[in-house]
């Protein structure tokens, strides 16, 4: 049940950053994946090793968004010199996905599969986010960019969590 709370939880505020957006009330976004980050690091019962999983995703979410501002034509709404803080709030609900327990868990154990995973879904992902008016792509460059982007970031966000996680616990028959 909680796997499925805690995705929807996510898909809402994925939701709410996308389309607040283009708006005057971009940070409600913000606050929306904020609040399922906090319900989702005090229920952990791990407290520090979720806050450790949400602040490497802020860092690397933070190199790959600049990484596509600058290189890779896309264009965030509310960007500036740094990308939208509605834009980098996803990056560590995104990453408590892949907790123990949670909707992405597997892709833990299947480093080459969160590879493709990433680069197929992340710019499936970005470009719905076009749809919603949350950012522009700018052709095959922006599909390149996020793919390649994805295809790293969702493996090292996979790798990171497996060492985090530790050793899966032992199956009691």
């Amino acid at each position: 049940m909680r796997k499925w709370i805690h995705a929807a939880g996510m898909q809402g505020a994925w939701f709410a950053a996308a389309l607040l957006a283009s708006t005057p009330w971009n940070g409600v976004g913000a606050l929306a994946n904020l609040l399922v980050l906090v319900v989702h690091v005090v229920s952990s019962g791990a407290v520090r090793r979720e806050l450790a999983r949400a602040v490497f995703a802020c860092g690397l979410g933070l190199v790959v968004e600049l990484v596509q501002q600058y290189g890779g034509g896309v264009e965030a709404q509310q960007a500036g010199v740094l990308p939208p803080l509605w834009l980098l709030s996803l990056w560590p609900v995104f990453a408590s996905a892949m907790m123990r327990g949670n909707s992405l868990e597997w892709v833990t154990r299947l480093l080459p599969v969160a590879a493709v995973l990433g680069a197929i879904a992340g710019p499936v992902s970005y470009a719905g986010g076009a749809r919603l008016g949350a950012l522009e792509l700018h052709g095959a460059r922006s599909v390149v960019c996020i793919g390649g982007c994805w295809a790293v970031a969702m493996t090292v966000l996979a790798w990171v969590s497996r060492r985090l996680e530790g050793p899966p616990s032992p199956v009691v028959a």
